[in-house]
């Protein structure tokens, strides 16, 4: 299929170097950027991947394929403008493998009025109290709030997911279970819910490759329904 040759293009070999959007292609670039903001602390790498399919559909990066094969060049109308906000601690946090990423924001400066939050923790019994706040609050304001493999505990120790349908990593499923009695743990691929309080609508997802695919469903049919503008870009 089309789009994930697309995908597997683009997610499997992308060198960074300075983009230059060709001065006749006509993008989007118009549009209010949506903001999409990335709360981690000690990640394991793989669950942030979701972050690479939804940056994909960025002008900026449309352009980098653009430059290495034109024929990408009709996508670059339907691609739509994303600001990023890396949401942590105060110093540069760690991701596996001994990579340091530094924060642009803080728990307590964040804004919590976001377009999507892609959360992506640690042990849910080392996590910042700090951070369950902010997630309280983001969870009130914010469209969308997704997470993946055993991230959906760092959700659920903040409350945010008490009296809802969640899933996790299989093999985390039953110790969740027994912490958070107010979660409806399901064995399920993704599961879908609405927000606290006419808030954020909640997705969980299993382990982080059931995640690239539950990405590519959220960009490609259900961002719109939330209120959200993804354009068709990889649809084609």
């Amino acid at each position: 299929m089309y789009l994930n040759k697309l995908l597997c293009k683009a997610l499997g070999a992308l060198t960074v170097f300075a983009i230059n959007i060709p001065a006749q292609s006509t993008t989007n670039s118009t549009q209010k950027p949506l903001r999409v903001g990335v709360l981690y602390e000690n990640v394991q790498l793989s669950n942030l991947s979701g972050l690479d399919v939804l940056g994909f559909q960025t002008p900026e990066i449309v352009a980098v394929k653009v430059q290495i094969n034109p024929d990408f060049e009709p996508l670059l109308k339907y691609t739509t403008p994303m600001d990023f906000l890396y949401i942590s601690s105060l110093n540069a946090t760690t991701i596996t493998h001994s990579m340091y990423v530094e924060p642009t924001h803080t728990y307590g400066n964040a804004p919590v009025d976001l377009d999507i939050l892609l959360i992506g923790g640690p042990d849910s019994e080392a996590v910042k109290e700090e951070s369950l706040e902010y997630m309280r609050q983001a969870s009130k304001n914010t469209k969308m709030i997704l997470t993946t493999c055993s991230d959906a505990m760092w959700l659920a120790k903040g409350g945010v997911l008490d009296g809802k349908k969640a899933t996790t990593n299989r093999v985390t499923l039953g110790s969740a279970g027994t912490k958070w009695l107010k979660v409806d743990w399901l064995d399920q691929r993704w599961v879908i819910e609405d927000g606290l309080f006419g808030g954020a609508q909640s997705w969980t997802a299993g382990g982080a490759g059931r995640a690239k695919f539950f990405y590519v469903n959220l960009m490609v049919t259900k961002l719109t329904t939330a209120g959200i503008d993804i354009r068709r870009s990889l649809v084609q």
